[in-house]
């Protein structure tokens, strides 16, 4: 009777202990999430909390799975590009409306569309990449894909959200750069910085002002604006 008690309690341990595969995986990848109150679909909406996050998931891809790794690599893959996409559209936006066209703008703004442009275009970049990596995940491993929620369709919104992206930041780069190209922008810099108040203010001779390029320009312009260079 004692013997049959330790098998049998042998057995509930042995049934308790959950296999490491890739269910375990997306267990923790969804502890993960929690932790950062978002899905597979959303993400914290600061830089220094996905920074963190991002931190977080390359720890757990140190996961030693005893099945399952591919699948499960192929999904933190996929939520790493996000995240990295994520942070790069949060800084295409640090300056408002003043690296964007749509709401009007000035040739000053030049520099702060220009950065804008950068940062989705590459926000837009890491976005299609991860639209590719799902694609080939769900083609490779259909079932693990189910049941993390990740499908054709989620690939074909994904890839719309950020054709749109890319869109907008490339009709940005056309009309700034058509209406503002870099020899004029320049001139209206100088224009503005040969103003006594604004030489007094920044320290600047007015020949100096007057023998400014376009890049030097750009940085008076910045921190007298008071953003980074």
């Amino acid at each position: 009777m004692k013997k049959l008690f330790w098998v049998v309690l042998l057995i509930f341990i042995v049934s308790c202990v959950q296999a490491k595969d890739f269910n375990y995986g997306l267990k923790q990848i969804n502890n993960l999430n929690s932790k950062y109150n978002t899905t597979m679909d959303t993400y914290p909406n600061t830089i220094s909390r996905i920074n963190s996050m991002i931190s977080d998931f390359e720890e757990i891809k140190k996961l030693q799975l005893e099945t399952g790794k591919e699948p499960f690599n192929y999904l933190i893959d996929y939520r790493l590009l996000n995240l990295e996409a994520e942070k790069l559209l949060i800084e295409g936006q640090k300056y408002g409306d003043a690296g964007f066209t749509k709401d009007g703008f000035g040739c000053k703004q030049r520099p702060l569309i220009i950065e804008s442009v950068k940062l989705r275009n590459n926000s837009a970049l890491k976005g299609f990449e991860a639209v590719d990596l799902s694609r080939e995940f769900v083609e490779k491993y259909a079932k693990e894909a189910e049941i993390a929620g990740i499908s054709l369709k989620s690939a074909l919104f994904l890839n719309a959200a950020f054709y749109q992206i890319s869109e907008g930041a490339r009709r940005d780069s056309n009309i700034i750069n058509n209406f503002c190209p870099k020899n004029e922008t320049l001139e209206i810099y100088k224009q503005s910085f040969s103003k006594p108040s604004f030489r007094e203010r920044n320290n600047l001779s007015e020949e100096y002002v007057n023998n400014l390029n376009y890049e030097e320009a750009v940085k008076i312009y910045k921190k007298d604006l008071g953003v980074e260079n």
